[in-house]
């Protein structure tokens, strides 16, 4: 992995590791300022891709629609709830933010293969959400099963849509 895309990628999981451990203190400060600092560092124009501020912004509300609904549906209860009950903390928006900051990076590589994406989205997402609740920054409340197929189907359709539109955004049919 080149080194900027390692960056990238190092910068997602301090970012996932804030968010959580921030929520579960009830604190949104330091996924803020991790975030910050990343959207610092990928933003800058020695790192940015084109596209990537329109993603942040697809994404954020993506992953306020697909949380705010897990909420709504009584199927998880987040810690650090939002201001307004039922819908997606800050937190894990924040999260939403760094994911999209991925997409043309560390994950770029995945905007060619988009059935690998989906396959490995609907794998790895519910186990960030599980890895949160182990931590205790997320609370499972509804049928665990019901709540594992549609976080796992959400996110096999929402990754591949992500990637396919940070592609799209940038213009280009190869990848770097």
């Amino acid at each position: 992995m080149p080194r900027k895309q390692l960056i990238n990628f190092l910068w997602m999981q301090c970012l996932w590791f804030a968010a959580v451990i921030g929520a579960v203190s009830e604190l949104i400060w330091p996924a803020l300022a991790v975030l910050s600092l990343f959207m610092t560092w990928q933003l800058s124009p020695t790192h940015r891709s084109t596209g990537d501020f329109a993603l942040l912004l697809v994404a954020v509300l993506l992953g306020f629609i697909l949380d705010s609904t897990w909420i709504s549906l009584g199927w998880m209860q987040f810690a650090s709830p939002a201001p307004i009950p039922r819908l997606a903390p800050l937190w894990i928006l924040c999260l939403w933010m760094g994911l999209a900051l991925t997409l043309n990076h560390s994950l770029a590589f995945l905007q060619n293969r988009l059935w690998l994406a989906g396959l490995s989205a609907a794998i790895a997402s519910p186990l960030s959400y599980l890895g949160a609740e182990r931590l205790g920054a997320v609370q499972i409340t509804g049928n665990f099963y019901l709540w594992l197929f549609f976080i796992a189907l959400s996110w096999a359709i929402a990754m591949p849509l992500l990637l396919w539109l940070a592609k799209a955004l940038r213009g280009d049919h190869h990848l770097p």
